[in-house]
């Protein structure tokens, strides 16, 4: 199987840049600032003094090694101010700079979802992908929705998992073994990753090598990235919770992340006793383009409500955010895709959703399937797209509205709403009744059309209802 020749996605390129053109002073300081916000966020004394004893807060800084200026970056908000979220930065150098690098690293995000749209995909993957990118914004709001950049595929070369996180948004099973480096797996998965390549372009860059599973299981891991590497050109990126577990490990994937070409990775921290070890182990330097992941229990984030948190209930006055669960149900699942295991050789369609009774690990299954050669590989990468990617609303089965979805007819049309987005419907008034039927689900596209011209509506405005509809993935079929 031939090596990558193609070209490297911009969203990569863009990352690469929006480092080389800050100097060697800003990315220290950005370093710094980075260091402090890990700290803040994931150790309670430090917030709890920062907060309530300003004498403290600069010897506190020192004292952790962080070479800031906290008048400079930090501004604490009087409990009782209702300064906007835009207030005046000008007395934060330090803010200003961090917030600058934050909005990069917003800009490479959007740049992803962007680049996981290829000319040389399936077009009715690619309008399918865009179909959920619309719908998860209108389950989950535009602001989660914004950190879910749907890659093309997501590869595990492991099944299940030795961490066990109590929270774990996939609800991922025991550990039960890995995808051995013998030459005919090592053969198998350059062909798998070779046949992606030709069936989705470049696009196959934005996938990921981990998904329900731990990447230090496998201890070759690292080997079938740089395979990953010499096959579809970039170095994608891995996020572990066990980075103290090996620092060989570590330290090595280090290295390959300073050859061109790759996405950042991250390190799930489970304890502040990691969180510590970690700062002690690496410089601020060394780890500004690792996202450190606060998911212990001093951590100022609670977590999603998904996976094995699902139908967890906080306690009365619980006031340990990190061991605390959402309010609301949300999804940490991105692909909009296949996951691939190599272990199993199973390999499913799947998009995110909002985590539900019916979906509880915050994705939906479009299809499952199985593979023993590169060949079934793609055969099913072509069924799944042929039987579940229709370019337009198929005329044989049931339309009905998502699930997420509240129905509501209105005077002059109707509505769906979720908590976080209002999709309001308008026109004559056969738009009340389309939607009454839509809702009812036991029609398809034809008996639609067909019942509604009988009462002599507008078969462009019916149509044109439709596909909008269809396009904004607020239609599912039976």
């Amino acid at each position: 199987m031939p090596a990558f020749r193609g070209q490297v996605l911009s969203s990569v390129l863009f990352y690469e840049d929006m480092v080389k053109r800050r100097s060697a002073d800003e990315l220290d300081i950005l370093s710094h600032v980075k260091r402090f916000l890990e700290v803040f966020t994931g150790d309670r004394s430090f917030r709890d003094t920062m907060a309530q004893d300003p004498n403290k807060r600069q010897g506190l800084a020192d004292a952790r090694g962080l070479r800031i200026e906290v008048r400079k970056l930090w501004r604490p908000r009087e409990a009782d101010s209702e300064e906007p979220v835009d207030r005046d930065l000008s007395d934060l150098p330090l803010a200003i700079l961090w917030k600058d690098w934050i909005k990069d690293l917003r800009t490479f995000r959007k740049k992803i979802r962007e680049d996981g749209y290829s000319p040389k995909a399936p077009p009715a993957y690619n309008a399918w992908r865009n179909r959920q990118v619309e719908r998860i914004i209108r389950e989950i709001g535009p602001t989660r929705a914004d950190g879910i950049v749907h890659p093309v595929m997501a590869f595990e070369l492991s099944a299940g998992c030795t961490v066990g996180c109590w929270f774990c948004g996939f609800g991922a099973n025991p550990f039960q073994g890995y995808f051995e480096r013998t030459p005919a797996n090592v053969k198998l998965w350059r062909e798998v990753l070779g046949v992606a390549s030709d069936i989705f372009g470049e696009a196959i860059q934005t996938s990921c090598c981990y998904s329900a599973t731990e990447p230090f299981d496998n201890p070759n891991y690292l080997d079938f990235l740089q395979d990953y590497r010499e096959m579809v050109g970039t170095l994608p990126q891995t996020t572990s919770a066990a980075p103290l577990r090996d620092l060989v490990w570590t330290k090595r994937l280090m290295e390959m992340h300073k050859v061109p070409h790759c996405f950042p990775s991250r390190f799930s921290i489970i304890s502040k006793k990691v969180l510590k070890e970690l700062h002690r182990t690496f410089s601020p330097r060394e780890l500004l383009l690792y996202e450190l992941l606060m998911q212990h229990g001093e951590s100022s984030y609670p977590k999603v409500r998904a996976g094995k948190a699902l139908s967890r209930k906080n306690s009365a006055g619980h006031k340990a955010t990190g061991l605390s669960v959402a309010d609301e149900s949300t999804t940490i699942a991105c692909v909009s895709g296949f996951y691939v295991n190599m272990t199993q050789r199973s390999i499913q369609l799947v998009s995110p959703c909002q985590a539900s009774e019916l979906w509880p690990f915050g994705y939906r299954v479009h299809l499952k399937g199985s593979f023993s050669n590169a060949q079934e590989f793609g055969d099913f990468i072509e069924r799944a797209v042929s039987e579940c990617m229709p370019v337009d609303i198929p005329n044989d089965r049931p339309v009905f509205f998502g699930e997420c979805f509240k129905y509501e007819l209105k005077d002059d049309g109707f509505c769906l709403s979720s908590k976080f987005s209002i999709q309001r419907v308008q026109g004559s008034p056969h738009i009340r009744r389309l939607g009454d039927m839509i809702a009812m689900g036991s029609y398809n596209q034809s008996e639609l059309i067909e019942i509604l011209l009988d009462s002599e509506a507008d078969i462009f405005e019916l149509k044109g209802t439709l596909k909008d509809l269809f396009e904004k993935g607020l239609l599912e079929f039976a």
